[in-house]
């Protein structure tokens, strides 16, 4: 395949460059590739970049989330004297954590399997930043509950990972079948799974979540009832 995919790039007039490129087997042996007639080799790799998220050989996606929240601290850090500014405004220290912070930490978060370590180092990122913008040590002793009321924290970046990964299931079920991304979607792997606990998918975190939240099945149908769904807030228990 390697072979025919360089051989068409230079019917186009391209070339590939060997010394840059890389290639990665997710799930299966790592090996370099070498090419038969040239033997030009092309060197393998367990990680690499793509559109700002990172993939790795074992298909998880734990090392992507952690350099998003890391991102996420580093620019809490930035915005450390800003934070602690009384002249400031809560108000406008929401605006910054919306603009900034969030968006710079859940990007790319619609596809997140939401694992309960992911979900804790996620909230204490958003922790981190409402005490600073509240001006409250972490030697004071408060609590986080009394940090959200203090600054007016209505749902926590979690809960509204949650969301946007319904409002994006809702927008992938409603393409037409022949879309690529439906397809993936509604696609089950074949073959035994590997010994030991299941990993929780995406698909079972939205399927949990569309529970406690009691949707209808096919809700996602129609468009507005889905997205006044999707804003109900989860049940406790």
């Amino acid at each position: 395949m390697t072979r025919k995919l360089v051989e068409e790039y230079r019917k186009w007039g391209l070339e590939v460059n060997f010394s840059k490129t890389e290639y990665m087997c997710i799930g299966g042996e790592q090996q370099n590739l070498i090419l038969e007639e040239t033997q030009q080799k092309i060197s393998h790799c367990t990680k690499y970049k793509y559109l700002g998220m990172i993939i790795t050989n074992d298909g998880r996606l734990d090392e992507a989330i952690a350099q998003r929240n890391n991102q996420g601290r580093q620019a809490i850090r930035q915005l450390n004297s800003v934070l602690w500014d009384k002249q400031i405004s809560k108000e406008n220290k929401h605006r910054i954590y919306n603009s900034i912070i969030k968006s710079i930490t859940t990007y790319s978060s619609q596809v997140w399997p939401l694992k309960e370590k992911t979900v804790k180092m996620l909230e204490a990122t958003e922790m981190d930043y409402c005490r600073r913008a509240a001006g409250i040590s972490r030697l004071e002793k408060i609590r986080n509950d009394r940090i959200r009321e203090i600054m007016k924290v209505q749902h926590t970046i979690t809960e509204d990972i949650r969301v946007n990964q319904l409002r994006w299931y809702g927008h992938v079920q409603r393409m037409p079948e022949d879309r690529i991304p439906k397809q993936i979607l509604n696609w089950a792997p074949q073959g035994r799974r590997k010994r030991g606990r299941p990993r929780l998918s995406w698909r079972e975190g939205i399927e949990k979540d569309i529970r406690e939240r009691e949707l209808e099945e096919d809700l996602w149908e129609d468009r507005e009832k889905w997205k006044l769904g999707i804003g109900r807030r989860r049940r406790t228990f």
